[in-house]
C-alpha cells in the first residue's frame, strides 16, 4: 500500500473468477471497478459513504432514468397537472 495525496493505494489479487463478477457489477451499476470495491469495503468498515456520495448517486439515478419513455411520460403529466400561475 502506498499514499497519493490523501488517500492509499492498495493491491489486492483475486481470482480470475471474482474479477469478472467485480467487472460484470461495476457494469451493472455504471461504476467503474475501482468506485465499486471502495463502496463495498468501506460498507464493510463502516467507515460510511463519502459526503458527496448521495450528489453522485442522485446523478447516477438520474442518467439511468433519463432516456426511458416512462420517465418521458411523468415528465409531460407533470408539466400538464403543474399550476404555475403567478410563478416568476
Amino acid at each position: 500500500m502506498h499514499k497519493v495525496g490523501g488517500s492509499a493505494v492498495v493491491t489486492v489479487r483475486v481470482s480470475e473468477d471474482l474479477d469478472r463478477r467485480i467487472a460484470r457489477e461495476a457494469r451493472r451499476k455504471r461504476r467503474t471497478k475501482s468506485a465499486l470495491l471502495r463502496e463495498v469495503l468501506q460498507s464493510a468498515f463502516g467507515a460510511g459513504s463519502p459526503t458527496d456520495a448521495p450528489v453522485q448517486e442522485a446523478r447516477r439515478q438520474s442518467l439511468l432514468v433519463s432516456g426511458r419513455g416512462s420517465e418521458r411520460d411523468a415528465l409531460r403529466f407533470l408539466r400538464r397537472a403543474a399550476d404555475t400561475r403567478g410563478w416568476r
